[in-house]
């Protein structure tokens, strides 16, 4: 019986209590000798609603379902705070998304814009080296074509002097037969005469024909020398150039007291590339040595360099000192 029928059962107990009592008082009131007995007085009591308390099982289930109730309620604010979480992850992850997004269209249009750079470069430097190559084919057909014609105006020269030293001769010869032919005997003297006349011919043609010589030699040296003011030039500006880089890529490094200078030996390759630098005459200050080190390295590859020939580029700049100083 559960806590329910044992509060029905107490009012049914009371409620039979009072019939009995209520009977009893009956019989004892109509009996004879009751009649000199004053009868209690009774007081009835009328129950006009019945109110039943809650068991303590209905309590515990009621009690279970509102923390069920409230589980829920929990249960579901928490998914809804979990969806909001979700919800503000995917936007993040979204606009996340989005500028990951716009760094790789950015780098990409980066690396065109590079790309692009060193095509523009490539074909500058192509353009560079094919005018210079026409330059110096131009040169060289100059100064094949003067040394032709030098030839050329030697050989004629030559063949003047011969054309004008051989009538000179005939003519000594007819001379010689007429004084022969009218004298049979010729001085000393005139034998002289006419043997000199003869070599000083012969040492004028010799003396024209060096000259001649000699002006193409002449000639010849002042290409020579053009050429190599031209390339002495040409490294000069490069060698400002890559100074010039080397200065810009430098980082001043913490306490730099300023007017040091330091001299590296670089070593390249023929494509422009790094192949080893080192301090050779330090300034007395490690940090500013290393900076200078760092320098080169961050400013290589020297494409410049490509644009000489190899002999050139053996003697300029296969191994090269250069003196770092940033004030300069």
């Amino acid at each position: 019986m559960d806590r329910r029928g044992e509060n029905l059962v107490r009012p049914c107990v009371l409620a039979l209590g009072l019939h009995v009592i209520v009977v009893c008082s009956f019989f004892i009131a109509v009996s004879p000798e009751a009649k000199t007995i004053i009868p209690p007085q009774v007081i009835v009591m009328q129950a006009t609603e019945l109110t039943f308390a809650p068991s303590e099982a209905a309590i515990s289930r009621a009690k279970k379902q509102e923390e069920e109730t409230d589980q829920k309620l929990r249960d579901l604010e928490v998914a809804k705070q979990l969806a909001k979480e979700l919800e503000r992850k995917k936007l993040e992850d979204k606009k996340r998304q989005d500028v990951e997004l716009k760094k790789k269209a950015e780098t990409e249009r980066l690396a065109k814009e590079l790309e692009q750079k060193k095509l523009e470069d490539k074909k500058q430097a192509k353009a560079e080296a094919k005018s210079k190559a026409e330059a110096k084919s131009k040169a060289e057909a100059k100064s094949k074509a003067e040394a032709k014609s030098k030839a050329e105006a030697k050989s004629k020269a030559e063949t003047k002097s011969k054309a004008e030293a051989e009538p000179k001769t005939k003519a000594l010869q007819n001379e010689e037969a007429l004084l022969a032919a009218e004298k049979s005997r010729k001085s000393a003297k005139a034998e002289k005469q006419k043997q000199k006349v003869i070599e000083e011919a012969f040492k004028k043609a010799q003396a024209k024909a060096e000259s001649l010589e000699d002006l193409k030699e002449q000639d010849e040296a002042e290409l020579a020398l053009l050429n190599a003011l031209v390339s002495e030039k040409s490294a000069a500006n490069v060698l400002d150039a890559m100074t010039t880089r080397i200065t810009r890529a430098w980082r001043r490094p913490m306490a730099f007291r300023g007017g040091l200078e330091v001299y590296l030996r670089m070593s390249l390759a023929s494509n422009g590339e790094l192949v080893d630098v080192r301090v050779v005459r330090s300034s007395g200050d490690v940090l500013f040595d290393r900076s200078a080190v760092t320098a080169v390295q961050r400013s290589a590859p020297f494409d410049e360099v490509k644009r000489f020939d190899a002999a050139t580029f053996e003697e300029k700049f296969r191994t090269l000192t250069v003196k770092f100083r940033p004030e300069d």
